[in-house]
């Protein structure tokens, strides 16, 4: 086959790397701040497993998926009826917050927050400006998404 040219495409092709827009909920920030937030929040003794850490986390990103999570709660929907959505970067922003001394690893798949954690969560708290969303998220849930309740969102379907 012959090569063919195409004069209208006879024209230099430049690549330039381009700044790429990362959606707020992946930044590590927003995610160690929430993670704060729900630790002190919705975990009593701030200390939580990494399970029921992923379905908070999964939870706060969107009104939709704290209306389930909520029905869930409330008994409208069977906890196993929900499909929690587990997501690498709550596992990056608990290794980044361990890094930076916000929390410690406990016994098991647990994490605690440390004092610096706390005292991080406590300034979160106090600004009424910062995280408004997932702190109206955090008072409607408060205790009820408990260690047994995640168990039986992970477990009840896979023994029925």
């Amino acid at each position: 086959m012959a090569d063919i040219f195409i004069p209208e495409l006879d024209v230099p092709v430049i690549f330039r790397q381009q700044p790429v827009s990362l959606p707020g909920d992946l930044r590590p920030v927003w995610r160690i701040s929430v993670l704060m937030l729900l630790l002190r929040k919705c975990c009593t003794g701030g200390k939580s497993s990494l399970r029921r850490l992923h379905v908070l986390s999964w939870a706060v990103r969107s009104s939709e998926v704290s209306t389930m999570l909520l029905n869930a709660i409330d008994g409208e929907i069977p906890p196993d009826a929900v499909i929690v959505r587990i997501e690498p970067a709550l596992n990056r922003a608990v290794d980044f917050a361990i890094g930076e001394g916000l929390l410690r690893r406990g016994t098991k798949d647990r994490v605690e927050l440390t004092p610096e954690g706390r005292e991080l969560a406590e300034s979160i708290l106090a600004d009424k400006l910062v995280l408004a969303r997932e702190k109206r998220f955090a008072d409607e849930v408060r205790y009820s998404v408990t260690e047994g309740f995640v168990k039986s969102m992970f477990e009840q379907g896979a023994s029925s």
